[in-house]
């Protein structure tokens, strides 16, 4: 039966989908809090135990937990393939290629944080583990081998370190094999009543058709039922289970609820499912905080045409792969009707250049927004009062093959009517320049994305993991555009000249690509960011470049790419104004970064090229007129920001694979308004930001700097044992977040009593003492509260004066502020008096308390 001929009996719409005007969502920044350090990010989680700690999933194999903005350097669970123990390799190996499979989620017993709950410490991991015939189950049905076997496993957290998981402690709870690498879903989420929701695929591959799936083979039939409708199996559910141990003696390994929707139907129907019809759930959650509805939320991933957001109720079948979306598509064309009513998303969009209709909005398609749909939460947090009740998520990649996510989100304004917003109103573009891998949320309901610009697991962006975590938070008062042109720029030629002579154009235009005589041009740039402020957000960054000339030989639209650079090199007084010139001394040509008759220095060629190979950006250029490359350049720019020795400039390579596709560009001595030009939009840095950027410049964001201690600053990107960064400290005696409350250089041992802190006892009226304190503060430190407090009891604490966000310390409860001056640059002293009352009791103790909101 087609769609079209479908009763509202057959397909049961949850909610109508109205697109709105993206005022309905306030103004958002992307703020990233942790850079360089991971790979892939799959799930983003807090315990909810009031510890404020996020934990990150990275693909490979590995949980990170994240407090105060800072990733801890010990993972908090390694069952990597590359763990160091042996006996803790349990993820299969990845590649820097594409993969869907690794650690893909994570969720904690809602007793975890409970001593007297069963699931006190317990924690559950979804992966994916390399399939062993005899000894993992066996596939329903033997016309293939599987290529993995997911694994739902129970941990438990060490008794004695909170940060630290036992990887031995693992128990199985449910295997099930995969018989192609795709479509795994992977999301765990723990509902009210302490049962654990499953998120798995349809088993991979495309359409549920193929071998491993119900009625499919390698002819790809149309009509089969496919895993998701097949109740007998679990790929393409939703399934619901107890997980902990009925008797802790096996071979039981977890419980089934009596209320769950299969449960004695019998004929092989599988008991664990609560929904079905599920292609690739990506992103699962409950919208069970504090004025939530307490539904559970799920994307799903389509196929070609139709990405979906669904609500998940008991027994709820959602179509696939029947329907997709609300479109019946071709693949399913010979199926019948699975029976019963198929419940439609709250919302969906389309594929781009899929003309799909919307059931919605008769007469019109659905928009065309993304390829990949990535789930995220319906906001609850308390950073945006106009934002509760919304859901946030987003598209994995608007443009195929590019990084290129969108932000979207749905508001319910009336029950069951659902507005989609296209793409939420972001300070810098949207879609972005991130693959968007997941989003998370904290224990406080804020909300966070992981992403990355490259597409394989461990595939590096100049030779850092490129997974990178941001928060949600309002967007800054003040962001800023820059624009710079070239310091340098230079052409350099395949071909040499009549008599040998090497070839450049250091002051003429710029060439790229292959001309019709099979030679292949490249363009260099290089643009000065020292300009911006150390440490400052990149938003975006754009190259814009002028063609004025194109090859005819072979006309059409070409690639050119743009690649980061990884050496030096030359730009001289050369020129022609239509090709190559012979190079002058210190100019760049094909062989020589600093061309010389005498003594050249040659691009090296070692096991690297002289650039990264991952593309920073992309353009298709066709005739003469202006271009912009956008995609990656942001992290190119950050990084050099951040390590200024980095910054080489860029690389322009043209389609060398096709002759007569050759481009000639305006140079940076061209007119004022034709020159390249690099448009960056960034967010001024914080002060402790600042305070990072000139003590330890080449620390990553979100690397680890221990606030209550004085630990040397310690990095391995690539986690393979080897530290790739080691910063030593003082070792005052002055932890690093005093230090930067005093204004102190962490890297030179401050003298004893340098912190001004002091206390005087004089007699006072009528019997009295006056305790006078003073203390040091910065004002510039506007992230910081300072709060001087007094006790008797070094139990009971009360705060006699305050100081936050820079501004005059006031006195409280009985302090009196007597002073607030000025010692030095930014830094002050602060003289507070508290009068101790004749016969109270004569202890007295005195604490600075500082604290910084990350």
């Amino acid at each position: 039966m087609k769609l079209g001929t479908l009763s509202l009996l057959g397909l049961c719409l949850l909610g109508i989908t109205i697109p709105k005007a993206e005022a309905a969502f306030p103004s958002l920044h992307l703020r990233p809090v942790v850079l360089d350090q991971i790979h892939s990010p799959t799930t983003i989680v807090g315990a909810r135990d009031a510890s404020d700690r996020v934990f990150i999933c990275d693909q490979p194999g590995r949980i990170f937990i994240m407090k105060d903005g800072m990733l801890m350097p010990t993972p908090f669970l390694d069952i990597s393939n590359t763990a160091a123990t042996v006996a803790h390799r349990k993820v299969l190996g990845l590649t820097s290629s594409y993969d869907e499979r690794g650690l893909l989620g994570l969720a904690f017993h809602s007793g975890f944080s409970n001593p007297s709950s069963p699931g006190y410490r317990k924690f559950y991991v979804n992966y994916n583990k390399t399939y062993q015939a005899g000894i993992d189950p066996p596939p329903p049905v033997a016309d293939h081998t599987p290529t993995c076997t997911t694994v739902i496993a129970e941990f438990q957290v060490s008794a004695t370190n909170p940060n630290i998981a036992d990887p031995l402690s693992e128990r199985r709870l449910l295997l099930y094999s995969q018989p192609q690498s795709n479509h795994n879903g992977g999301g765990l989420v723990f509902g009210s009543d302490g049962t654990l929701y499953i998120a798995a695929g349809d088993g991979g591959s495309s359409n549920d058709n193929n071998v491993g799936h119900t009625g499919g083979s390698a002819a790809r039939p149309t009509g089969g039922l496919g895993n998701s409708q097949d109740k007998t199996r679990l790929l393409g559910k939703i399934m619901r289970i107890n997980p902990l141990d009925p008797d802790g003696a096996g071979p039981l390994t977890y419980g089934i609820p009596a209320s769950n929707p299969f449960v004695g139907v019998g004929g092989g129907v599988r008991e664990e499912i609560f929904a079905y019809g599920i292609r690739n759930p990506w992103g699962l959650c409950f919208d069970d905080r504090p004025g939530g509805s307490g539904r559970l939320f799920c994307a799903d991933v389509g196929q070609g045409r139709v990405e979906e957001i669904n609500i998940i109720t008991s027994g709820g079948n959602y179509g696939w792969r029947y329907l997709e979306g609300t479109e019946q598509p071709s693949f399913s064309a010979g199926m019948a009707h699975p029976g019963g009513t198929l419940i439609g998303p709250i919302s969906q969009y389309a594929h781009p250049g899929a003309t799909v209709s919307d059931p919605a909005n008769p007469g019109f398609p659905l928009p065309q927004l993304g390829l990949s749909v990535t789930g995220g939460f319906v906001y609850r947090g308390s950073a945006f009062p106009t934002m509760q009740g919304k859901y946030l998520f987003a598209d994995y990649g608007a443009t195929s093959g590019a990084a290129s996510g969108r932000f979207m989100g749905l508001e319910e304004n009336t029950p069951g009517v659902f507005t989609l917003t296209n793409a939420l109103p972001l300070i810098g573009p949207n879609p972005t320049s991130l693959r968007v891998l997941c989003l998370g949320e904290d224990d406080s309901g804020e909300i966070y994305v992981g992403g990355k610009v490259t597409a394989g697991v461990l595939a590096l962006q100049a030779g850092l993991p490129n997974g990178a975590i941001y928060k949600i938070v309002p967007a800054p008062a003040v962001v800023n555009t820059s624009t710079v042109v070239p310091v340098k720029d230079n052409s350099i030629f395949s071909d040499l000249g009549p008599l040998g002579e090497e070839l450049s154009n250091g002051t003429g235009n710029l060439f790229a690509g292959r001309t019709g005589a099979g030679i292949n041009r490249r363009a260099l740039l290089k643009f000065d960011i020292s300009s911006l402020p150390a440490r400052s957000t990149i938003v975006s960054a754009s190259l814009q470049m002028n063609v004025n000339a194109i090859d005819a030989g072979n006309p059409g639209t070409r690639n050119f790419d743009l690649f980061r650079l990884r050496q030096d090199w030359g730009e001289a007084a050369s020129f022609s104004a239509t090709g190559p010139a012979f190079a002058l001394n210190n100019d760049a040509t094909w062989d020589n970064r600093f061309y010389s008759a005498t003594t050249p220095v040659e691009w090296t060629f070692d096991v690297n090229m002289p650039y990264w190979t991952s593309t920073s950006a992309t353009a298709s250029l066709n005739a003469a007129g202006s271009y912009s490359w956008t995609n990656s350049l942001f992290t190119d720019v950050r990084s050099w920001l951040a390590n200024p020795a980095l910054n080489q400039g860029w690389i322009l390579i043209g389609n060398e694979a096709v002759s007569g596709t050759a481009k000639q560009f305006d140079s940076r001595e061209s007119a004022a308004s034709l020159r390249p030009k690099l448009t960056i939009t960034h967010v001024p840095p914080s002060p402790y930001a600042s305070w990072l950027a000139t003590y330890f410049p080449t620390l990553p964001e979100g690397g680890f700097l221990s606030p209550d201690g004085e630990n040397d600053v310690s990095i391995d990107y690539d986690r393979n044992g080897t530290v790739d960064l080691l910063i030593p400290t003082d070792k005052d005696g002055f932890s690093h977040q005093i230090e930067y409350a005093y204004g102190f250089n962490p890297l030179v041992q401050n003298a004893l009593g340098s912190d001004q802190f002091s206390t005087t006892l004089a007699p006072g009226a009528s019997g009295s003492t006056d305790l006078t304190i003073t203390f040091r503060r910065v004002s510039a430190a506007t992230d910081l509260t300072y709060r001087l407090q007094v006790s008797s009891d070094l139990i009971s604490w009360t705060t006699i004066a305050q100081s936050a966000s820079g501004a005059i310390a006031m006195g409280q409860n009985g302090g009196v502020v007597l002073s607030d001056t000025v010692f030095s640059g930014t830094a002050r002293v602060v003289t507070t008096m508290k009068n101790l009352a004749s016969g109270a009791n004569g202890k007295q103790f005195v604490r600075l308390q500082v604290e910084r909101v990350p």
